[in-house]
């Protein structure tokens, strides 16, 4: 009997150890989030409280606040306060240590125990942390259809990242959502996709993200199982991925590259100049720390940074040791890229439509805002040739493929965006919904395709410069457009509204319409060029002066 009693009692306790009170998440899935210096690491759920563990992770002395309003929401819309919190206090400003890095803990009503998701919800303002569908009732996760790909994957050497952001290559986590925020447990993950063709995507570590400084794992999702391990943030090897057959021809290309140029001992050489004394002259350091006490001041900035280039131009940038190097690494990219053309001729694969797409990709990215040494080694690559590939190889082989389309796109661009070529026609909405098509706009007009975004300072600064000359020319056949490039019509009202553009602004959610892409501006803020009666570019990111001056003999 006693022993019965006793096994009994081993039973309800093991019931109520697992029981929805007194459930513990590790770094619990969620489904969104507007902040990647935030994260939920832990959870606890419990008949007095739900315990959320919290931690910060930014730049070192930047401040931070929890307010005494958040609340978690339950999915049948019920609301479980915030009681108190350890480890920070309520509503006041807290400064991260030298780590840039702090733990708290929060401690919130008990949620009930049929809610299955809660949101985080600071209040309702833009900048306020919300967290959205924190997943109480986790199930798990395996391959269903022969589509699927279930990633899994280890990390090496990130003991306080908690989190990965599985995004489109090359996206822009400023514009675009990501397609899923993975958790890291014990230096594991998994995720099972459900996306369809065989393309590159990324794995970004969330706190990287916050300071939009990362090293992206690339890899392809394809259909069965990619086994992924991350490697240390000091590491001079690319992240291994081991899948089917792109993933495979993907990792061949990249062993075949290393064998034939040794990249990672140029990088290990690098790393020998990393002290900045040892790369820049000392002039040129001077130089750095003046631009940088004088940000604010552009005409003193401007006067300093003009200096800078004068100093790149008589080569006297950097020491000795680092023009060697970099003249060495210049050579290099030469050598490979005629042997990379080579290998996409010769080994056609979705892998390799990849790099041809990212090539061209790179002509896009900086044909209007590259800097001399990116502009430099565009010159490496063969345009003919990768376009030639295109049409007599890719483009047949993948009719269908999401990369034909984007090369399409991009050679047309490529002929189009630049002074004497024709402006590309889009549709967008403006800020109350109603498209808006640019021809129909600018028709018969001179006319300023103004591509800004609420974040882009230097773009802000532009087009408030071009007011006064809006005003003087705009009853002389002369108008203007702008188009933001934003997450939310708000934010580009707000900025609009506080800048006082007196011009029609459309709005560009989350590249809906890719008018960026197009007009090979990337990922930058943006960009202005200034059209013709007939379309035709007349200057690509003209000063107000220079718009003024071709005006001056357009419209008399």
């Amino acid at each position: 009997m006693k022993g019965k009693s006793l096994l009994f009692g081993l039973c309800l306790c093991l019931w109520t150890s697992l029981g929805w009170g007194q459930r513990v998440i590790e770094v619990p899935w969620y489904e969104t989030t507007n902040t990647y210096m935030f994260d939920i690491i832990k959870m606890e759920l419990t008949d007095e409280a739900t315990i959320i563990t919290g931690q910060v992770k930014y730049f070192p002395n930047e401040w931070f606040r929890v307010v005494g309003r958040t609340v978690l929401r339950g999915e049948s819309g019920k609301e479980y306060k915030l009681l108190k919190a350890e480890g920070i206090k309520l509503n006041e400003q807290v400064f991260l240590p030298e780590s840039g890095q702090m733990t708290f803990q929060l401690y919130f009503e008990p949620v009930d125990a049929g809610e299955k998701k809660v949101d985080y919800v600071e209040g309702n303002h833009e900048t306020d942390w919300r967290i959205g569908g924190i997943v109480l009732d986790e199930k798990p996760q395996k391959l269903e259809k022969e589509s699927d790909c279930l990633i899994r994957g280890k990390v090496l050497g990130h003991p306080s990242s908690y989190r990965l952001v599985l995004m489109g290559y090359y996206d822009d986590n400023r514009i675009q959502k990501p397609y899923a925020i993975i958790p890291v447990r014990n230096g594991k993950f998994e995720y099972l996709c459900k996306l369809g063709e065989s393309k590159m995507y990324w794995l970004v570590f969330t706190d990287e993200l916050a300071k939009s400084s990362y090293r992206p794992v690339s890899f392809f999702i394809e259909p069965g199982e990619v086994e992924i391990t991350i490697q240390p943030e000091d590491a001079y090897t690319d992240s291994e991925t081991c899948g089917k057959e792109v993933n495979e021809l993907y990792q061949r290309y990249q062993q075949l590259r290393e064998e034939q140029f040794h990249f990672s001992t140029i990088y290990r050489q690098y790393d020998s100049l990393r002290e900045p004394a040892l790369y820049y002259t000392p002039r040129a350091l001077e130089l750095h720390e003046l631009m940088s006490q004088n940000y604010e001041n552009k005409q003193k900035y401007d006067s300093l940074d003009a200096i800078y280039q004068q100093l790149k131009k008589e080569n006297k940038e950097c020491t000795p040791q680092a023009i060697a190097l970099n003249e060495k690494y210049k050579n290099l990219r030469k050598e490979e890229q005629k042997w990379k053309e080579g290998y996409m001729e010769k080994y056609p694969s979705v892998a390799t439509y990849f790099l041809l797409m990212d090539d061209l990709r790179h002509w896009v990215d900086y044909r209007v805002h590259g800097f001399p040494e990116e502009l430099e080694m565009l010159s490496f690559k063969d345009l003919p040739r990768l376009e030639n590939m295109y049409y007599t190889i890719y483009k047949p082989m993948f009719p269908k493929h999401s990369y034909t389309e984007l090369i399409a796109t991009m050679l047309q661009s490529l002929k189009q965006i630049e002074v004497g070529g024709h402006y590309i026609d889009f549709t967008a909405p403006d800020f109350e919904g109603n498209p808006v098509t640019l021809s129909e706009q600018i028709k018969g007009k001179v006319a300023l395709i103004d591509l800004w975004a609420s974040w882009c300072g230097p773009c802000r600064r532009s087009s408030k410069s071009m007011i006064p000359v809006y005003e003087k020319y705009k009853s002389k056949g002369f108008t203007i457009v702008g188009v933001a490039r934003e997450k939310t019509v708000q934010t580009a009202k707000a900025a609009a509204l506080q800048d006082g553009y007196p011009w029609l602004n459309l709005v560009e959610l989350n590249d809906a319409g890719n008018i960026w892409f197009k007009y090979c501006v990337g990922n930058s803020g943006g960009g202005t060029f200034l059209v013709d009666q007939e379309g035709k570019i007349l200057a690509i990111s003209p000063t107000a002066e220079d718009v003024e001056r071709i005006l001056e003999k357009m419209l008399k």
